[in-house]
Formats: structure tokens, C-alpha cells, sequence
């Protein structure tokens, strides 16, 4: 069949070896497209038509509020409904202090220990290492802090309770709520009798799932995956702490939660813009039904891509194989055991459908899996898709393979 003048041009202008290297671009800007980035996330689009149409004239203001300066009325009115929204949306309490920070998650890596350990060296810190993440943060905090690892995961896999090596001497603990690469989550945070402070990365889980604050001492998120765009790190740290403990005197201004408590949030411009964005985006999670309809909906969303890895005889393999530590907000997995070209032809196949984000390049380089990052802008529906995909994908793969032998051709 010849190919239509619309998708004659989408061919002439479309490079296979981009799409390979992560390929953001719709393959046929017509129709919608599914991102499945790891982040910066999908934005829902109703806050992104909000944005947009306030993007020239905010409220009236005649400026955009990018312009706005930040120690105007209009822009503090902004600032006070994106604290109160997204306390309401967190269900954050009165002990707890809401800052917004610069940064991202790397800024909290080194904020966490010079906050939180006047000593320096002479404190300990637990690491409950389960990946990547949890790793660069111990990495980090060794800097200013004597770092003991409770443990470190071996694979794929959360470590079971009884082998942590904790230090009940320790001026806090540490842990990454969901390792976004290998695909590991806590459902629930751990709770422990000896005092000892948890502090939580929650920059790829936050705002999909319900918290038992009186666990959480400490927890940061840097928000361009379930609350924002890339500019924001979202912080909340338990007030008794800060009026017990004293930051590092190396302790940069712009990393010190008591400054920016004590400024209120304006020691330097905040990220203006950010923040606006936050707010709508916590407005849009609590008008769909807060924290329990976002967990609802997140659970649905992993469950139909995890069912068609499971489902698929062996075609999409899991590097998670214990499913209750499965990561519900991101979803690594590998074709074909990772066969490079039948997870190529994976790939081709997918951006021909205007599936993105599979692939990208990051900081730990491009492995063996490929992985579907559902957040807050990825819709149920779109989930559901990928699972069609991916059987029909599989079926078709399996079948031009019985057939020619190699069908990678065909299905580029």
C-alpha cells in the first residue's frame, strides 16, 4: 500500500537512530502521545491548557506570571495556595514544616546531613541502600556525616527486615521510598522503636499514595515526576528537629532549612514559576480525589502494564521478581531477556504508535531494561494502551520469527 502524503513526510523527516537514543518527538504529531519518561513527567493536560491560558495575563495582572516579581502580593498569594493545597493534598500536619528548595534531589543529598548533624564526622547516619538513588544520597551525605550502610540490596530485590544493620546510636535514617531505575518501592514506611529520625526521598512516589506522617521525620521530592516541572524540590521536615538540632556552620544559605523557614521561603527568588505549577497540579490531584483515588489509579496503572510483562511467556521479563516489592510508578522491563534487536524493533515499533520515554539516557547509562514511568500526567487509559502494545507486540514478534526467522526488518 503507498503510504499517505501525511505519513510520507513523517517518514522523510523520521531518524530511527534518535528514536533509539530516546526519541522524545510524536511520530505522527496528529494523534495523541504517550509519554512514559522517567522525568521530567507527563503534565495533565487540563493543567497544562490552565497554564497556557494564563501564561500572557495572570488573574487580570496584565503580566505573566513568570514576570511577577516574587515579593509582590499577587505572586505571595500564589506562594500561600500551593503551601496550602499541597499540605491539604499531603495531609501534612501542624508538626511538620512545608519548604520549597532549589536544587532537586541532589540539593537534599547534602542538605540532609549538614541539617540535621551539627557534628559533622563525629555523627552517624543509617543508609538503607536499595539502589541507585539510595546509593548516590549515601555517597553524597559521606561528605559531612559518618555513613553506616544498614544495608545494601544486592539485586532486585528489598532486603528483608531482619538483616538490616542499624545503629540505634545514629542522628538519623535514610531511605529512598521508590528506586526509579531498579524498580523498588516501599508501600509503607517502616516504622522503628529506637527514636532514630527517618528521613525519606520520596521524588518518584510522592502524592501517589497515603503517608503515615508519624513515621516520617524527613522527606524531600523533587517534584517534575508526580507534582511538577524540573525547578522544585518540595521538603518537609518535622518542627521538633529543627528547634533540637543545629545545621553545619559550612551549611550553604540557599541548603539551610531554618533560613528558608525563618525568610519565609524568599532568602533568595524562589523558583516563581515552579511553584505555580506545583499548585495546579496538586489542585488537579485533589479534584480527581486526592491521595486514595491517586493511589487507586496508579495501582490500575502498573497493573495492566505488570500483567502484560507476566502474561507474556517469558517475552518481557521483570528484573523484580518478589511482586510486593514492585515499584508502582515505574516499571522496568526487558524484551526478548534483552535481545538487542528484538528490543529495537520494540522500540521502532512503539514510536510508530506515538509511544515515548521508554528509553532514555541517564545518568547510569542504558542497560538491560527499558522502563514505563506512570505518574500523575500519565492517564489510566494510556497505561492500558502500552499493555496492547506490548501483547501485540509480542503475539506479532513470536509469529514473523516462527515464520522467517528474523523479523526485525518487517517490523521496522
Amino acid at each position: 500500500m503507498e503510504p499517505t502524503p501525511k505519513r510520507a513526510r513523517l517518514r522523510a523527516d523520521w531518524d530511527e537512530e534518535e528514536v533509539l537514543r530516546g526519541s522524545m518527538q510524536a511520530y505522527d504529531p496528529d494523534e495523541p502521545l504517550l509519554n512514559f519518561s522517567p522525568g521530567p513527567g507527563a503534565l495533565p493536560p487540563s493543567v497544562l491548557k490552565e497554564m497556557q491560558a494564563e501564561m500572557l495575563n495572570f488573574r487580570g495582572t496584565g503580566l505573566s506570571i513568570m514576570c511577577m516579581s516574587h515579593r509582590s502580593p499577587e505572586f505571595g498569594a500564589v506562594f500561600d495556595e500551593t503551601m496550602a493545597t499541597l499540605r491539604s493534598l499531603m495531609r501534612l500536619p501542624e508538626s511538620h514544616a512545608l519548604l520549597f528548595a532549589h536544587g532537586g534531589g541532589h540539593g537534599q543529598f547534602a542538605a540532609v546531613p549538614l541539617n540535621l548533624c551539627a557534628a559533622g564526622k563525629q555523627c552517624r547516619a543509617d543508609y538503607i541502600v536499595t539502589g541507585r538513588w539510595s546509593q548516590k544520597a549515601a555517597t553524597e551525605a559521606s561528605k559531612y556525616v559518618t555513613v553506616n550502610y544498614a544495608t545494601k540490596c544486592p539485586d532486585s530485590r528489598l532486603p528483608p527486615r531482619r538483616s538490616w544493620k542499624l545503629d540505634s546510636g545514629a542522628s538519623y535514617r535514610y531511605l529512598c521510598s521508590n528506586e526509579t531505575v531498579e524498580g523498588l518501592e516501599f508501600h509503607e514506611m517502616p516504622a522503628f522503636d529506637d527514636g532514630v529520625p527517618l528521613v525519606v526521598d520520596m521524588s518518584s512516589d510522592i502524592a501517589t499514595k497515603v503517608i503515615d506522617w508519624s513515621r516520617v521525620a524527613v522527606a524531600f521530592a523533587c517534584v517534575p515526576k508526580n507534582l511538577g516541572h524540573a525547578g522544585l524540590t518540595v521538603v518537609m521536615v518535622r518542627k521538633d528537629l529543627l528547634a533540637e538540632r543545629e545545621a553545619q556552620p559550612i551549611t550553604p544559605g540557599v541548603l539551610d532549612w531554618r533560613t528558608t523557614i525563618a525568610s519565609g521561603g524568599m532568602w533568595n527568588t524562589p523558583a516563581t514559576y515552579n511553584i505555580y505549577s506545583t499548585g495546579k497540579v496538586a489542585a488537579f490531584i485533589e479534584a480527581q480525589g486526592g491521595l486514595d483515588a491517586a493511589a487507586e489509579a496508579t495501582g490500575r496503572k502498573a497493573a495492566a502494564i505488570y500483567a502484560a510483562i507476566d502474561e507474556s511467556g517469558g517475552f518481557y521479563g521483570s528484573p523484580v521478581e518478589q511482586r510486593a516489592d514492585r515499584s508502582r510508578c515505574n516499571l522496568p522491563f526487558d524484551v526478548c531477556g534483552g535481545d538487542e534487536a528484538a528490543t529495537n524493533a520494540f522500540l521502532i515499533a512503539a514510536h510508530k504508535r506515538n509511544i515515548v520515554g521508554l528509553r532514555v539516557l541517564t545518568p547510569f547509562g542504558v542497560g538491560q531494561y527499558l522502563r514505563a514511568s506512570v505518574y500523575t500526567g500519565t492517564s489510566v487509559e494510556s497505561a492500558e494502551a502500552l499493555a496492547a502494545f506490548m501483547r501485540s507486540f509480542a503475539k506479532f514478534y513470536c509469529e514473523e520469527r516462527a515464520r522467517i526467522g528474523s523479523p526485525q526488518e518487517s517490523l521496522a
